[in-house]
């Protein structure tokens, strides 16, 4: 009886835990390159992006610059919905989803009153991605979430402590939130309107 209940709890484990065998890469070998890579960019351009923010902050002044930050997001947002449109099965669960994490992105975005900040979610989106589809070779379920959320925040600590060093910038805690709340947006888009079943298929070639 007891070996009838182990074997049970096991299979409901097995069940319950969805494994993803497809996405962006063939590979974790792959997969880790790809996020290496992004980093070491991410990290390297940390002063010449700045440098170009300010030299179109000088010319074109706050409101504008804010405007161009946020409306940059429009045909990101379309993108994302003519993919999930035309990629995905038609389901209102996963509509209520996306149009909550766009409600969320606005309400972010709006919260971000220097408009250099609000380029974080445009960096660190990708770089969830990234992280997600490498852990999907080893962790499955909750843990796969978790571990991704958990090195996309340690990745924007270096980020910061990068900035901490280099001339006319400083470590901010607040950018250190602002690139979490990418990574979240990122993980919340991935599970609840793609979901763990349509991952392969949304993010590759058809």
């Amino acid at each position: 009886m007891r070996l009838r209940v182990d074997l049970g709890r096991r299979v409901l484990h097995h069940l319950t835990q969805k494994v993803i065998d497809r996405g962006i890469f063939s590979s974790a070998g792959k997969a880790w390159l790809a996020v290496g890579v992004y980093t070491v960019f991410l990290y390297s351009t940390l002063s010449v992006a700045y440098d170009i923010y300010v030299w179109f902050y000088d010319r074109l002044g706050l409101q504008t610059m804010s405007q161009v930050m946020s409306l940059a997001y429009v045909p990101v947002g379309f993108t994302l919905l003519v993919f999930v449109v035309r990629r995905l099965p038609w389901a209102l669960s996963r509509y209520v989803a996306f149009g909550l994490i766009t409600l969320g992105m606005i309400l972010a975005l709006k919260s971000l009153t220097v408009p250099a900040k609000r380029f974080h979610f445009l960096q660190y989106g990708p770089l969830t991605l990234l992280v997600f589809d490498a852990l999907r070779f080893r962790f499955q379920g909750r843990h796969h979430y978790l571990c991704a959320f958990g090195l996309v925040a340690l990745i924007g600590l270096g980020d910061e402590a990068i900035q901490a060093i280099l001339p006319q910038r400083h470590f901010g805690v607040q950018d250190l939130l602002v690139n979490s709340a990418a990574g979240l947006m990122m993980l919340l888009f991935i599970r609840f309107v793609v979901g763990e079943e349509q991952y392969g298929s949304f993010f590759m070639r058809q």
